[in-house]
């Protein structure tokens, strides 16, 4: 997976921040097209599918930044992963350094 630059994170929470915003105080065609694109667009950059879980991504891989995780450049010191399956077959979130694992 391609990690995004923390400028590029950034600027793609505030722009759909601000459509979210725009939109909810008055909704029209060209608003809710803005919360649309830009929604789409955090969902590329993070790999996700939902603009909630875009956001949910995006504060992860920057909590991660701020920790050392991954260097301002992308290169990753250690990349995130998917849970491995807990007992009785669920992947769970709920810890979110068991996501981070260590690069090869």
């Amino acid at each position: 997976m391609l990690i995004p630059s923390t400028e590029d994170l950034r600027a793609a929470l505030a722009q759909y921040a601000d459509a979210v915003i725009t939109d909810e105080r008055c909704s029209t065609p060209e608003s809710a097209r803005r919360r649309e694109n830009t929604a789409y667009t955090l969902c590329v950059l993070t790999g996700t599918s939902e603009p909630d879980r875009a956001i949910a991504a995006a504060d992860a891989l920057l909590l991660h930044r701020q920790s050392g995780g991954v260097t301002e450049e992308g290169s990753a010191q250690t990349e995130l992963r998917p849970s491995p399956p807990q007992p009785g077959g669920l992947a769970t979130a709920a810890d979110p350094s068991a996501a981070v694992t260590e690069a090869a």
